[in-house]
C-alpha cells in the first residue's frame, strides 16, 4: 500500500433495527453470576422464579388467587401458547392487519389449526367499531370459524399505545361477544412508560384475560412472563410443556425478572428507550420529514428521500418499512434500553442534509420544479460540492483519544454505562415539590458526611416555590437519591446526572456560588458510586476551589463589616460545612492514593462546623472550634457529642486516609511520606495510633459503638451519622493493626532472627492480640450496620460498602483460622454471610459494589480451598493458624503467577497455571505447602484497597505516564 494512503477500516454500523441487538443489562448479568452456583429446583419452581412472580404481582397489585405467572423463553412461544391454551380447534383469533402474529411469526398460529381473522387497524390499534363489525361478519354458524379471542399488542407494531379508555371500550365489546382478550406485551415496558400512557399495571389485570410482559426487549438475555387470569390458569403449565417452553433451567428467567422488578429497573430502561426515540423523532420533525406514525414509544416511522436513506445506511442499520415509489421510503428506527445517546446525536447530525439549490429540507423545491437530480449537501465536504458515493473511512493510525462533549469525555462502546443519555432538555421541569422534599430527607439521612444543607430554610423555599432553587442542585440531588425513591417513579439517576453535568459544564466559568459548589459535591458522590472515581475526584476538587473562593470573600466581608455577621450566620455556616464536606470527601476518594497534602488538618484556618442544634435554629455558637483545638490539651473539644458529628467524622477521615496510605506504603516496602520523611515506619505507626486514640478519647461515650447502641441515635435521627463515625474508627483500626500484624509475622519468621530472643516472643503475643482486635473490629462493622437496618435506618453508600468489603475478608480469615475469633468459627461464618448479604444488596444501588461483590466471591473460593488444606497448618510451629500461599490482589482476584526467589541467585521466578506468563507447572495444592513465613504473611494479604483502586489518581490520567524512552 502506498505510504500516502493510510490503512483504513469501515466504521462499524450502529443498529437502530430492533431493540434486542445488545445482550443483557449488566445488572442482570451480575445477578446471574451471583446465583450461578446455587442449586435450585427445576422447571420454574425455583426460589428466583418465585421471587420474580411475587415482585411482578406486587407491581400489578394482584394476588396469587387472581393471576398465575409463567416464564417462557420467547415472544413467539408466548403468543402461541396463550392462544393455543385458550382456543378449541374450531375457534379463531381476531387481530389487526399489522398484528405481529399475522406477518412476523411464520404462520405459528395457523400451524396450531386456528384461523386468524384480520381486522382493519387504526394507527396499529384495534378499534371497538371494527372489532364489532368483524365479529358480526363471522357469525355464519356452523360454517365459519367461531371468533373467540382478540389479539392486540401494546405497544403496537407501529409504536402506538392504547389509552385506558380505548382498552375499556375493547373490553366491553369482548364481554358482549364473550371473547377473550390477549395483550402481546413484548414492548409493554415502553408502552407503560410512554408520556401518553394512562394505563396502570393493575388495569391490564382488570381489562384483559391474559397478557405477557416482555423481557427480551427490555434488557434480559431472554424471557417473557405470561400473566394468566385465574379462570384460564388451570393446567396452563401443561401447555408450556407440550410446546417445549418449560425450561429445566427456568431460573435463568426468574433471576432476570426478579432483578428487573426488584426496584424500578424495568421501567427505567423502558423510559430510556422512549427518550432516545423522542430525540430522533423531534430531529426529523424539525428538519421537515413527515412522520408516518406518531412517536409514542421507542419506534420512529418516518418518510425519507432515498438519497438520504442511502447516506444514513453507511453508518447505521435500520428497517425499510415501505419502499413507496422508489424515490422515498418509510423507514423504522427502533431504540432500546441500551441505545447510546452519543450514537443518537451522530444519527441526528447525519440526517441534517439540505438541498444546495435553496437550503431548505431536501427535495421540496426540486420536486416542485421537477429538477433532477436533487443535489444534497454532505457535512463532510464543501456545501457546493456533491458528496461522493463512497464508504466513510477511518485511519487506523488516528490517535486513540476518547471523543468529548461539552460535559467531558463521553462513553465509548466498551466502557459506556447502561443506560446513557438524558430524557429531555430539562428532566426536572415537572418534579413536584413533595418529591424534592423527599429527596432532601433521603439525602440528609443517607449521606451524613455531606451534611451541609440548612434543611429548615431549604424545605421552606421548596414548599413555597421550588423554581428559585438552582436546577443543577435539584438534578444533582435527584441523581443521588432517585434510587431510594422507587415509589415516585422517577427517571434513572443517570438522567439527572447527565443534565447536571451538562449544566455544570456550561456554567463552569460563572462566578462561584454555594449551590454550584454543593452540586459538585453531590455529583462527585454519584460518580464514585457509579464506579468513576477519577471523575468524582475532579468534581470534588472543583467544589473545593469554588468554596475556598466563597469563604475568602465571606471572611473579607466579615472583617470589614463585623456587625453584619449575625445576619448571615446560616449562610456562612453552610460555606464552612461545605468546605469540610469537601475535605472529608477528598479523603474518602483519595484513600490510598499517593498524593501530596496541601495542608495538614491542624494547619487549616477554616473554623470547624458548629453544632447541629445551633445551625438549624440559626443561633450563634458559644464558641467556634478550630482544627488546632482538636487535642486532649484543649478543654473546648472534650466530650464531643453527636451534635458535633460532622466535625468528629471529618477529623476521623483525615486520620483514616493517612493510616491507609501508610499501610499501603509499608505493604510495598516504602517508608511513609505521609507524616515526615525523618520518621521510621515504627515511629510513624505509633504516631498514627496516638492520633487515632486521641480522636476517640475526645468523643463522648454516647458516640462510641458498642458502648452505646445504634438504636438510641436512630431515635434522635442521628443513626447514619453515628454509623459513619464508628465505621471510620473501626476501619482505621483494621488497617493500622493489619500492617502491624504483617510486620510482626515477618519478624517472627525472619530466618536470621534467633527465635529464643525475647523480642520475638513479645511480637508473637502482640500479634495474637492484634489479630483479635481485627476480628472484633470486623464484627463491629457488621453489627452497627445490621442494627441500623433492623431499626429502619439502613445506610447503603459506597463507603459503607467498602467497609463491609474489608470486614468480609477478615471474617473469611476467621472461618479458617478461628483461634482468637470472638464466638469461634460458627460466629465467623455467620458474620461472613451477613457481609455477603449486605454487598449483594449494595449492588442493587451502586455499580461500584459489583467489583467488591466479585472480589469476595473469588476470595470465598480461595478460603474454602484453604479449609481443605488445614492439615498443612497443623504441621507448623504455631498450630491453629492457617498457612496458605498465593496472593490476593487488591480487588480479590487470585494472581495466576507469584514471584518466588531462587535460593542461589535470588532472581524472582514464577509459578502458576499454564496460561500464565511463567510456565513452570505447579498446582494450587502444591503452592499451599511453603515455609511458614510466606504462608502466614501472605494469608494476611487481604485484598484491601491500595492506590490502584483509583486508577489515574497519581497522575491525573486513566493510564500511566508514557515511558520517556
Amino acid at each position: 500500500m502506498p505510504a500516502s494512503c493510510p490503512e483504513t477500516e469501515i466504521y462499524p454500523q450502529y443498529s437502530f433495527a430492533d431493540d434486542y441487538s445488545e445482550g443483557a443489562h449488566p445488572q442482570l448479568l451480575e445477578a446471574l453470576l451471583r446465583s450461578n452456583s446455587t442449586q435450585q429446583i427445576s422447571y420454574g419452581t425455583d426460589d428466583y422464579s418465585n421471587e420474580a412472580r411475587q415482585l411482578i404481582r406486587t407491581r400489578l397489585q394482584a394476588t396469587e388467587d387472581e393471576v398465575a405467572i409463567h416464564f417462557v423463553p420467547s415472544g413467539t412461544s408466548a403468543n402461541l401458547i396463550c392462544i393455543a391454551s385458550c382456543l378449541r380447534p374450531y375457534e379463531a383469533v381476531l387481530t389487526v392487519d399489522s398484528g405481529h402474529i399475522v406477518s412476523k411469526e411464520a404462520g405459528a398460529i395457523e400451524a396450531t389449526g386456528h384461523k386468524t381473522i384480520v381486522v382493519p387497524g387504526v394507527n396499529g390499534k384495534m378499534t371497538p367499531g371494527n372489532l364489532d363489525r368483524a365479529v358480526r361478519q363471522n357469525q355464519f354458524f356452523p360454517h365459519s370459524a367461531k371468533p373467540r379471542l382478540v389479539y392486540i399488542s401494546n405497544a403496537t407494531e407501529l409504536g402506538t399505545v392504547y389509552t385506558k379508555r380505548e382498552l375499556q371500550e375493547l373490553s366491553v365489546v369482548c364481554k358482549r361477544w364473550k371473547l377473550l382478550l390477549l395483550m402481546d406485551g413484548a414492548r409493554i415496558g415502553v408502552a407503560l412508560s410512554a408520556p401518553a400512557n394512562d394505563l396502570t399495571p393493575r388495569d391490564l389485570v382488570d381489562l384483559t384475560d391474559i397478557f405477557w410482559i416482555g423481557g427480551t426487549k427490555m434488557g434480559a438475555l431472554l424471557g417473557e412472563a405470561i400473566v394468566v387470569r385465574s379462570h384460564l390458569a388451570e393446567d396452563f403449565v401443561l401447555h408450556l410443556k407440550q410446546h417445549g417452553a418449560l425450561l429445566a433451567k427456568a431460573r435463568i428467567m426468574g433471576v432476570q425478572f426478579a432483578e428487573l422488578f426488584r426496584e424500578n429497573l424495568f421501567f427505567d430502561l423502558a423510559s430510556h428507550a422512549n427518550d432516545m426515540a423522542q430525540r430522533i423523532s423531534a430531529n426529523f420533525e424539525k428538519l421537515g420529514y413527515p412522520l408516518t406514525a406518531p412517536t409514542e414509544t421507542n419506534q420512529v416511522f418516518v418518510t425519507l428521500p432515498m438519497a438520504l436513506l442511502r447516506r444514513l445506511e453507511e453508518r447505521f442499520r435500520f428497517y425499510t418499512w415501505d419502499p413507496l415509489d422508489g424515490e422515498q421510503a418509510v423507514v423504522r428506527l427502533v431504540t432500546s434500553w441500551a441505545t447510546d445517546s452519543l450514537e443518537v446525536d451522530k444519527f441526528n447530525a447525519q440526517s441534517k442534509v439540505k438541498c444546495v439549490h435553496d437550503g431548505h429540507p431536501p427535495c421540496r423545491r426540486c420536486q416542485r420544479i421537477n429538477r433532477q437530480p436533487c443535489v444534497l449537501t454532505d457535512s463532510r465536504s464543501s456545501p457546493l460540492r456533491p458528496r461522493r458515493d463512497s464508504l466513510r473511512v477511518q485511519s487506523k493510525t488516528r490517535p486513540a483519544s476518547k471523543p468529548t462533549t461539552e460535559s467531558g469525555p463521553v462513553n465509548t462502546h466498551n466502557d459506556r454505562q447502561w443506560p446513557t443519555g438524558t430524557t429531555s432538555s430539562n428532566p426536572i421541569a415537572s418534579i413536584p415539590s413533595s418529591v424534592l422534599i423527599s429527596a432532601c430527607d433521603i439525602y440528609r439521612k443517607k449521606f451524613p458526611v455531606a451534611n451541609f444543607l440548612h434543611y429548615p430554610s431549604l424545605i421552606t423555599e421548596i414548599s413555597a416555590n421550588p423554581s428559585p432553587v438552582d436546577p443543577v442542585f435539584v438534578a444533582s440531588l435527584l441523581s443521588l437519591c432517585a434510587r431510594f425513591l422507587p415509589e415516585h417513579q422517577l427517571q434513572p439517576g443517570e438522567t439527572y446526572a447527565n443534565y447536571a453535568r451538562m449544566q455544570l459544564a456550561h456554567r463552569a466559568f460563572e462566578g462561584p456560588s454555594l449551590y454550584l459548589a454543593q452540586s459538585l459535591v453531590i455529583v462527585s458522590l454519584y460518580e464514585w458510586g457509579s464506579g468513576r472515581p477519577y471523575k468524582a475526584w475532579m468534581y470534588s476538587g472543583m467544589a473545593t476551589y469554588m468554596i475556598q473562593s466563597l469563604l475568602k470573600t465571606a471572611d473579607d466581608s466579615m472583617e470589614h463589616n463585623p456587625d453584619e455577621f449575625h445576619a448571615f450566620q446560616i449562610q456562612y455556616e453552610q460555606l464552612v460545612r461545605t468546605y469540610w464536606c469537601c475535605f472529608a470527601q477528598d479523603c474518602e476518594l483519595s484513600s490510598g492514593a499517593r498524593q501530596h497534602f496541601a495542608l495538614s488538618f491542624r494547619q487549616i484556618s477554616v473554623p470547624l462546623p458548629i453544632g447541629d442544634h445551633d445551625f438549624n435554629f440559626g443561633r450563634r455558637a458559644s464558641h467556634r472550634l478550630m482544627p488546632a483545638n482538636l487535642t486532649r490539651d484543649s478543654p473546648l473539644s472534650a466530650g464531643m457529642m453527636i451534635d458535633h458529628g460532622l466535625t468528629i467524622v471529618t477529623r476521623g477521615f483525615d486520620i483514616f486516609v493517612r493510616i491507609l496510605r501508610f499501610a499501603n506504603e509499608s505493604r510495598r516496602g516504602r517508608t511513609s511520606s505521609s507524616l515526615s520523611v525523618s520518621l521510621s515506619p515504627q515511629k510513624t505507626w505509633e504516631t498514627l495510633k496516638e492520633e487515632l486514640d486521641e480522636w476517640r478519647s475526645l468523643q463522648d461515650v454516647t458516640v462510641r459503638y458498642p458502648a452505646t447502641n445504634a438504636q438510641a441515635h436512630v431515635a434522635l435521627g442521628y443513626g447514619e451519622l453515628f454509623a459513619y463515625i464508628n465505621l471510620v474508627y473501626f476501619m482505621s483500626i483494621l488497617f493500622l493493626h493489619r500492617d502491624r500484624v504483617l510486620s510482626s509475622l515477618k519478624l517472627m519468621h525472619d530466618p536470621n532472627h534467633d527465635p529464643r530472643v525475647a523480642t520475638n516472643f513479645e511480637e508473637s503475643a502482640w500479634c495474637e492480640a492484634a489479630i483479635e482486635q481485627l476480628f472484633e473490629a470486623a464484627q463491629n462493622i457488621g453489627g452497627i450496620l445490621s442494627a441500623l437496618d433492623a431499626s429502619g435506618a439502613s445506610v447503603i453508600t459506597p463507603y459503607t460498602g467498602f467497609s463491609v468489603f474489608v470486614a468480609a475478608h477478615i471474617n473469611m480469615y476467621g472461618t479458617v483460622s478461628p483461634r482468637g475469633y470472638p464466638g469461634g468459627q460458627e460466629r465467623a461464618e455467620r458474620e461472613k454471610r451477613g457481609n455477603f448479604t449486605y454487598l449483594e444488596q449494595l449492588c442493587g444501588f451502586w455499580p461500584v459494589g459489583h467489583s467488591w461483590w466479585r472480589a469476595v466471591q473469588e476470595a470465598s473460593k480461595f478460603y474454602e480451598t484453604a479449609k481443605s488444606n488445614q492439615e498443612h497448618a497443623a504441621s507448623g510451629n504455631r498450630p491453629g493458624h492457617l498457612t496458605l500461599a498465593s496472593t490476593l490482589d487488591e480487588y480479590g482476584d487470585i494472581r495466576c503467577s507469584r514471584p518466588r526467589h531462587d535460593a542461589n541467585t535470588g532472581i524472582p521466578q514464577h509459578h502458576g497455571p499454564a496460561n500464565c506468563p511463567a510456565h513452570a507447572s505447579i498446582t494450587f495444592s502444591e503452592q499451599v505447602v511453603m515455609d511458614e513465613h510466606e504462608l502466614e504473611t501472605e494469608m494476611m494479604q487481604w485484598p484491601f484497597i491500595d492506590e490502584t483502586w483509583t486508577s489515574g489518581f497519581d497522575t491525573g490520567f486513566d493510564a500511566a505516564w508514557p515511558n520517556p524512552s
